[in-house]
């Protein structure tokens, strides 16, 4: 069965309340996909997040608007397609559409499929990591379908050896469904260099200046502050977007407004570079539609005076 074939399937489907919606002619499909790897290369600052995520959605819907499939799909906007240069807001906000895009479920017909696209693989170095498969949760009777997910506390060993150059990309390998459809695809993606925080905070705490070697790219950096009394966490992280440019100086103040605690004895930074690139693939996903996205984070500690 192809994955048209699977798609005229599930169209004749039942809605939300259980009734049958038939075999009439389905509205016209909309198309998301990404694969977005995540890699924290080692530092000399401890984290607690992950050494390596990759997740993967390739998605056919109908009958819902595209924040509603978003939101269904954990599939956000990129925060740095949310964020102004020089915005911070908490990052809890990120996680939720826009509030000027508010989601819209229209009636029965409803449709929204996670497409089985293959095997997928990401290789890093001389190291290739398969994605698992699981099935969508059975939560709403018109969303089905597979999606992809790998988590690791550790890169493997080849994929950024210690004493030797850091790669500079990643391929991303999709066998497709072997039809017109998706006839799979072979990605190289750029990995950015990490952004070596140098923080220095006022002897005040009225403010907080970061440095660091711009790239060269022109693409803007993000940056996530916590703050933390002992190991506890107080208040909300906060995300912000910033040029790279090399420097950047916080008033703390602002950073309060935002959500941060200014009362803790240490904030935990986190900085972000992205690389993207659009592909097609098949007939159904166009270069509007999809994208490869390459995320490399570091992790920096101010100890408040």
């Amino acid at each position: 069965m192809t994955l048209a074939t699977a798609w005229l399937a599930a169209c004749s489907g039942v809605d939300e309340a259980g009734t049958p919606v038939g075999l009439a002619e389905p509205a016209p499909a909309e198309r998301l996909a990404r694969v977005h790897v995540v890699l924290q290369p080692p530092g000399d600052v401890p984290s607690d997040d992950p050494a390596l995520e990759v997740a993967a959605r390739f998605v056919q819907y109908r009958g819902l608007d595209e924040p509603a499939v978003r939101a269904r799909v954990d599939l956000p906007l990129l925060a740095s397609d949310r964020l102004r240069i020089g915005q911070c807001v908490a990052s809890e906000q990120l996680w939720f559409p826009p509030e000027e895009s508010a989601t819209r479920e229209t009636g029965s017909g409803r449709e929204l499929v996670l497409l089985d696209v293959g095997n997928i693989a990401v290789q890093i170095g001389d190291v290739s990591v398969d994605l698992p498969l699981s099935l969508v949760p059975d939560l709403l009777p018109y969303m089905s379908g597979v999606q992809y997910d790998y988590v690791s506390e550790a890169l493997p060993a080849r994929a950024w050896p210690a004493g030797e150059p850091s790669p500079t990309s990643l391929t991303i390998a999709v066998d497709g469904a072997g039809d017109d459809d998706f006839p799979g695809l072979r990605l190289r993606v750029p990995i950015p260099e990490p952004v070596v925080l140098q923080p220095t905070a006022s002897p005040d705490r009225g403010s907080l200046l970061l440095e660091w070697r711009p790239d060269g790219r022109a693409a803007p950096v993000l940056v996530r502050l916590s703050s933390f009394i002992g190991s506890e966490p107080a208040g909300d992280e906060v995300t912000c977007l910033l040029s790279d440019t090399g420097s950047h100086r916080f008033d703390v103040d602002d950073l309060r407004a935002a959500g941060l605690d200014g009362a803790g004895d240490s904030l935990r930074l986190g900085a972000s570079r992205l690389a993207r690139v659009r592909f097609a693939a098949g007939e159904l996903f166009t270069r509007d539609s999809a994208e490869a996205v390459v995320e490399v984070r570091s992790a920096a500690l101010v100890a408040w005076r």
